[in-house]
């Protein structure tokens, strides 16, 4: 094996044009961005009649989950609403679930 060849295999991988970038932890700048989750509770959702959760009712619930409204409907609503079961709603593509609930009136 050539003099070079083993160089470049020897070679410190670590210290590379690219190794004065941040390894670490996050920088704080991207921690301050994320929500804070501390405030969520482990507790199953509070169920809601599906009139007091569409989106033309302006006055929600203030405990809910605005960003997915479906999660306090009872099994039942949620079934007649969508003509699925949670498990197969929530397999779909996001895309998909978002045109769903805008139909319901759930977005």
């Amino acid at each position: 094996m050539a003099e070079n060849d083993r160089n470049v295999l020897n070679h410190d991988h670590h210290s590379t044009p690219y190794s004065s970038f941040r390894t670490g932890p996050y920088s704080s700048h991207f921690r301050r961005s994320l929500p804070n989750m501390a405030h969520m509770s482990t507790d199953p959702p509070k169920i809601y009649p599906i009139h007091l959760l569409q989106t033309v009712n302006y006055r929600l619930p203030s405990d809910v989950d605005r960003c997915h409204l479906e999660r306090h409907l009872s099994n039942e609503d949620f079934e007649s609403v969508f003509h699925m079961g949670r498990m197969e709603f929530y397999r779909l593509p996001e895309w998909r679930r978002n045109d769903m609930k805008k139909r319901a009136k759930l977005f």
